[in-house]
Parts: structure tokens; sequence; C-alpha cells
């Protein structure tokens, strides 16, 4: 990792959403974060996964993650979606929270998530979260269980929310057939990103195959056709990838993606594909890490000053989780690692058990 110099966290006092809040970051000071549970500074333990950390204007950090504490289980359509929830911190190491980004309980979201025919019990995921240069809103798409453009966007005005549905977005790849050249398949996994000049992009799996599109100026629609990435090499049991997660560093475009994909797998590679610019060409680059911690990685998150943080879903099997096919992960926390480069090429990832930040 590139040696940063210490930059002073400068904290504006400002209204908490609730009369606890976590303690503040003093100036200059550098942040101890540790990997293992992860509780509330009100004790209670994070329930967020395959969602996004965002830094907002406000200098606060967001954790968008998908909820299972209701008594969600996936392929369990007789159990409740439980939709996601939002956790606010001022130094990744002390969260409040959480709160709805929206309002989950309703017979909309219920029978979208829950009740679809060719996927019933599925539930919605990743949640995944950026801010628009242009619209000034919060844009946060969700993957929903659906054959065709599987996806929902919702918008707000605050990082907190509530979010509002605002669209189900078009993505032109209703010809595109999965990793085997099968066109019976759905959309998959989803990321987002912002590209230096503010546009956005959306790059998402379609049954193991990767595919990127530009967004249009609202960030909740596509803008044309999507380029397919399929240089990876097939890795059994479940070919292709998923999870993808797009980002800049030094003029240089990544994704991060696990290979293969593997639905709740506690082992997973973290692969790289690299080009000079948001819409490619794609070289793959190969694999940072090949257990990704003992889970599956989940996203890179900018958070300012170079900052480029790498999470990974640390999927619980068996016990108080249960096991696949219906499977709650409740408990199940995450493993975070800031990436570094040796020139333009991201460096393994170490599985450290804490590292210091300064924010």
């Amino acid at each position: 990792m590139k040696t940063r110099s210490l930059r002073l966290l400068v904290v504006v006092a400002l209204a908490c959403p609730l009369v606890a809040c976590a303690p503040v970051a003093t100036a200059g000071q550098l942040v101890l974060i540790a990997n293992g549970v992860r509780n509330t500074v009100a004790g209670a333990r994070i329930d967020a996964h395959s969602g996004t950390i965002l830094r907002a204007s406000d200098g606060r950090f967001y954790w968008y993650g998908e909820r299972y504490g209701c008594g969600f289980y996936w392929n369990d359509p007789t159990s409740p979606y439980c939709g996601v929830q939002v956790y606010s911190s001022r130094d990744l190491v002390n969260w409040d929270g959480p709160w709805p980004a929206f309002n989950a309980g309703t017979r909309y979201w219920q029978d979208l998530c829950m009740h679809v025919a060719s996927a019933p019990g599925n539930g919605c995921f990743r949640p995944k979260v950026v801010f628009n240069p242009r619209t000034r809103l919060y844009v946060l798409w969700l993957n929903t269980p659906e054959t065709d453009d599987g996806y929902r966007v919702l918008t707000s005005h605050a990082p907190l929310g509530p979010f509002q549905l605002a669209a189900r977005p078009e993505l032109q790849d209703d010809g595109i057939p999965d990793w085997s050249g099968s066109p019976n398949t759905r959309d998959g996994d989803e990321g987002l990103f912002v590209d230096p000049s503010g546009g956005g992009w959306v790059i998402w799996n379609r049954g193991g195959r990767m595919l990127e599109e530009a967004l249009d100026d609202t960030f909740t629609t596509g803008r044309g056709v999507p380029q397919v990435i399929m240089n990876y090499p097939e890795l059994k049991p479940y070919e292709g990838v998923e999870s993808p997660s797009e980002f800049v560093h030094d003029r240089r475009y990544y994704i991060a993606m696990s290979l293969p994909r593997c639905p709740y797998c506690d082992g997973t590679n973290t692969a790289i594909e690299q080009a000079p610019g948001p819409d490619g060409p794609w070289s793959f680059q190969g694999t940072v890490s090949a257990k990704s911690c003992g889970g599956q990685p989940n996203e890179v998150d900018a958070l300012g000053g170079g900052l480029l943080l790498w999470t990974s879903d640390q999927w619980l099997q068996g016990g108080v989780a249960g096991l696949a096919p219906r499977l709650n992960e409740t408990l199940a926390t995450q493993a975070w690692e800031p990436l570094g480069f040796r020139g333009s090429d991201v460096t393994p990832i170490s599985c450290r058990p804490e590292f210091r930040l300064a924010l």
C-alpha cells in the first residue's frame, strides 16, 4: 500500500439523528479498524450485508446493507423480506443506528422480493448507493428476483433516507445469454460507480457473465448497449463471476469481483480487471485474494483522500445461520482492508486482523 501523508480529520458539529451519537474523531487521530464482530455504540450487533459504505458531504460515513434480523430466510417464501438499513459513523469504528432506508413491510416490497413465481423466497439484494452530483440525490439500486430488468432504483435527498421508489431501470441485455450460452437467465449482483467527470455506470452479472453500461444523467437507467466482459477463467463449481465493483486509482480503472460466483460461500477468490478508461478495454490482472479472508468479496468503496476500502462478506454456514438453501445471515460480519498498489496492479490482500487509517 502506498504511504499516505497524515490527513487531518476536520469534524463539523452536527445535530445527531438520535440522542446517543458516536464519539467524534479528534483532529489528526489515526483510527484503528479491527476486523471481526462489529456493534453499534448502543451495543447491538450490526446487521448490514452486501451493501455500500459511502462518505457523504457532511463528512460522515454511511453503511447501507441488507437486513436479516426480522426473520428473513433465503429461499423460504413464508419468511419476511427485511429490507435495507443504514448505519452512520464519523470514524468507521463507532456506529449509530440503524435506520430503515425505506419501508420494506409494504405489500409491494414483500410481493416483489418474496413472492415472484419464478423465484419464491429469493429476497432482494445488493443495496448499492452513490451520490449523483448532477441531481444532488442519493441513488440506491436493488437486485430483484424478476427475469427481465431485475432491479429497482430508489432516490433520497439525504443519506439516511427515506428513499423513494424512482424507476425500474432498462438495461439492454435481454438478448445476452449466461456464461454457458443459455438465454434463460436473469440479472444478478450489481455495482454502481461514479467516474471523475461525474458520470454514472452500472456493472452487473447476468447468469455469471459480467456486463457494464453507462447510466443516464439521473443514474436510474441505462444509456445504451452494454459491454460484455468475459476474459476471466471459468472456475467450478459455479462458472462465471458475481459481486462486481468498479473503482479508479491514479487515472486507471478497476473491477473487483468474486471468481467464481458462489452464493453465500465462505471463501471465493477476489479477482481484478483493469482498463485505461471506464468503458474499457478490460484486461484480467488475476487474483489478489484466494479466499477473500474466509468470505466473498462485496465491494471496493472510495472513501475520499485516495482511500479505497475492500469489503468481504463473511457468510455463516450452519449453527444459528442454518444451511443452504435456507439461511439467515443476521450474525454474518465483514472483513475490511484498504487496497494497495504496486505500479498499476492491485497488491495482494493480506487479511489483517486490524489496521490503522488516517481519515
